[in-house]
């Protein structure tokens, strides 16, 4: 154990630095606080190299820390400051990403694409759901939130370390599924758009769901079957993930 007693300790400030993509993305590594997240991370295998604990934590709980994670103990107000969440639980857990190998689609499977997610929250419940649904690979455009982003790790209730996650997925991947002959089904409301059980969802699918703001891009519309799900009351629009949510498991109610 490594006793850690002041803000300006190296392995102390490179743990900060972990709240800035650039440095995560620099670094290979992310943060994840939390008991259920550091729990979740241990149970999939995740490459944890150190795990910083707040005193409290340390001396209440009879964690059972991984074989090979170095522990770093601080003072509660030392471990407060590493956290963005408001109630921090005391500890957290500094994870090396792993290494994705070239995505090639699988006509045996199902997909969702997000095209500009930006909300963290969002994705991670996307994450989520796809995981519920029995996807295993989670597709992000170029455009999309950092899914190291600590909301979204949290968000996503440990489907995260379960999902294959493909960052920059170019558009150019939806040449391949339209060769293989998968359904590629978009949120969107265009001149062709039809009811979302409509679709064809017998087929091997690929679920498009886009930008909170702007919907999805025009590079990626025209390869999509474009479906609405029907709004009944006086809201503008459903929440990018609850949409995803719904056409994900109109998939699961066609297969079944």
């Amino acid at each position: 154990m490594i006793e850690i007693t002041s803000p300006s300790n190296p392995r102390y400030k490179t743990i900060q630095s972990l709240s800035r993509k650039k440095d995560r993305l620099k670094r290979r590594e992310f943060a994840v606080e939390g008991i259920k997240s550091v729990h979740d991370a241990i149970k999939a295998g995740a490459d944890i190299d150190r795990i910083a604990v707040s005193e409290t934590f340390f001396s209440s709980h009879g964690f059972e820390y991984p074989n090979g994670a170095h522990i770093l103990k601080m003072s509660d107000r030392l471990f407060e400051k590493l956290c963005d969440t408001e109630a921090p639980q005391g500890i957290l857990a500094v994870i090396k990403m792993k290494d994705t190998p070239p995505f090639e689609p699988d006509t045996s499977k199902d997909y969702i694409y997000c095209d500009n997610i930006k909300d963290p929250g969002n994705l991670g419940t996307i994450i989520r759901t796809a995981d519920a649904a029995g996807l295993d690979t989670v597709l992000l455009s170029r455009g999309c939130v950092d899914p190291y982003n600590p909301k979204t790790v949290r968000s996503s209730m440990g489907s995260f370390f379960s999902e294959n996650i493909i960052r920059n997925a170019e558009y150019a991947v939806f040449e391949k599924f339209a060769g293989l002959g998968f359904s590629v089904i978009g949120g969107a409301l265009s001149e062709n758009t039809v009811d979302y059980r409509e679709a064809d969802y017998k087929k091997p699918c690929v679920i498009v769901v886009g930008n909170e703001a702007d919907g999805i891009s025009h590079e990626v519309l025209k390869y999509c079957s474009p479906v609405k799900i029907p709004i009944l009351g006086s809201a503008e629009s459903l929440n990018v993930s609850v949409a995803a949510g719904i056409l994900l498991y109109e998939i699961v109610r066609n297969r079944s």
